[in-house]
């Protein structure tokens, strides 16, 4: 795998593919956390002296954070002091034309690749390459930079098609991330305590099973939405408390819990709303009109005990709807927990590294990941089409 230190893109026209994907408010449709744009800004920094095209994907098809790019090329202005073009077009003729009239220097940022509808699809290398958006705009780059670590586990044509065309180097992100992570992705005796929140089910639970099957867990604390659906799993609350109306991922984590019963630690007791304020009560007094939203004092205790004997942790996605102040507190408890623990703690999610940096803790954490689904593949030891492309790369082109 090469880095942009290894290649000269002097007066080079470069496309970067990075993941500025950022939290959107519903209701505004302003962005929330700049996080991943303040990490890519130390990639762009290191591209002062080429023509720079940088790409991302915003937000997912029919969601409230499918939206355009336009509102991130200010950010990005701001932080690397330089001014980034927008263009309200990929590869159409508008985005060309701004492609081939760049100079020296400056930057150009394209609109939501998922506006595009093959960017919504995985595909084989070999396939990607015959992409519109590939075929349309490879041939008016030098080289390509992929520097979306948080994306890595897709096989979306901007990641892995690009590089079997061009010679490609990762950005500041994978490399900080291979870097860091190297080490225990390739001693499988390793073994994590893994904290395990969030609201992206049918993600959490194939993780949940990798990670099991792959034998890096030791014990899984749940927590946020797909912690309540393992307790619906139990029995021990009603379904309609949990706000969970999955029926095959309730299947799947019961399933889970029979297979391997001795992994799990999940919630004794459960915060609710009454009223707007936070009610904590125990798994046997919720009732069905009840809504739970974060995980009860009781249950931070019982999962710091299992912090204290754990080596290594993996925290990913809050425990709690962290959203709302009166249920940020079983994250933030776990978190500050972690910042003070003598194990070796890796937080994954651009929600979490938000939350460290409100509590300025982040300094105390071994390792902040912004990436999500992807980090736990990895850490899983699955390769990812990123770094295969990559690696790919390296090698047709001879470099």
């Amino acid at each position: 795998m090469l880095l942009i230190q290894d290649l000269d893109f002097q007066n080079k026209t470069v496309f970067l593919r990075c993941d500025i994907n950022s939290p959107i408010d519903p209701t505004t449709l302003k962005i929330l956390d700049i996080s991943r744009l303040v990490e890519v800004a130390e990639t762009i920094n290191a591209l002062q002296n080429c023509k720079l095209v940088v790409a991302s994907h915003q937000g997912r098809l029919g969601k409230s954070d499918y939206v355009s790019m336009e509102q991130h090329a200010p950010v990005l202005s701001k932080l690397i002091n330089r001014d980034v073009k927008f263009v309200a077009d990929i590869f159409g003729p508008t985005a060309i034309n701004e492609i081939n009239n760049l100079d020296n220097g400056q930057v150009l940022l394209l609109d939501n690749l998922r506006f595009i509808a093959e960017e919504n699809t995985e595909m084989l290398p070999e396939h990607a390459v015959n992409s519109h958006l590939v075929q349309r705009l490879s041939s008016h780059f030098d080289y390509c930079i992929l520097d979306a670590f948080s994306t890595s586990h897709r096989s979306h044509p901007s990641i892995v098609g690009f590089a079997e065309l061009l010679p490609a180097c990762a950005g500041k992100i994978v490399e900080r991330e291979v870097n860091a992570l190297k080490t225990i992705v390739h001693d499988s005796q390793i073994k994590f305590t893994a904290i395990l929140g969030g609201a992206k089910i049918p993600d959490r639970l194939k993780s949940i099973q990798k990670l099991i099957e792959a034998g890096r867990i030791d014990k899984a604390l749940l927590g946020g939405l797909i912690g309540n659906v393992f307790l619906a799993a139990t029995g021990k609350v009603p379904i309609s408390s949990t706000s969970v109306d999955d029926e095959k991922s309730i299947v799947t984590a019961k399933s889970l819990l029979e297979k391997y019963p001795d992994k799990f630690l999940l919630a004794d007791d459960v915060a609710i709303d009454v009223d707007g304020k936070r009610t904590e009560k125990s798994l046997s007094d919720v009732s069905p009109s009840d809504k739970i939203f974060d995980i009860g004092q009781n249950t931070i205790q019982k999962y710091f005990q299992q912090i204290e004997k754990a080596d290594n942790i993996f925290i990913t996605g809050p425990l709690g709807m962290f959203e709302n102040p009166e249920f940020r507190f079983g994250t933030t408890e776990i978190l500050n927990k972690l910042s003070n623990a003598d194990s070796k703690t890796i937080t994954s999610g651009g929600h979490l590294s938000a939350v460290l940096e409100q509590l300025q803790i982040k300094n105390k954490i071994y390792h902040v990941s912004t990436a999500g689904g992807a980090l736990v593949r990895y850490l899983t030891g699955e390769e990812l089409p990123l770094l295969r492309a990559l690696n790919n790369s390296a090698s047709k082109h001879n470099l």
